[in-house]
């Protein structure tokens, strides 16, 4: 479900707010989010709009524990 996952180059780098940016792809479909305050936070498209909840919650799980443990 979960391939291709990566980390890009953080918003605003080097400043206070600086937020880091990932890219994933589910099921054939690319999405974006930042990951800030150990919370993510999708771009558009939303992933919620096509999976269902409880595979989204599996899915904001592996990105927490890759961005925390990278």
């Amino acid at each position: 479900m979960l391939q291709n996952f990566e980390v890009i180059k953080p918003l605003f780098e080097g400043q206070v707010n600086e937020r880091f940016q990932f890219k994933i792809n589910i099921a054939g479909d690319e999405y974006r989010g930042i990951f800030h305050d150990k919370e993510v936070q999708w771009f558009h498209p939303q992933p919620h709009s096509k999976i269902e909840k409880d595979e989204l919650s599996f899915v904001e799980a592996n990105v927490h524990n890759l961005m925390i443990y990278r």
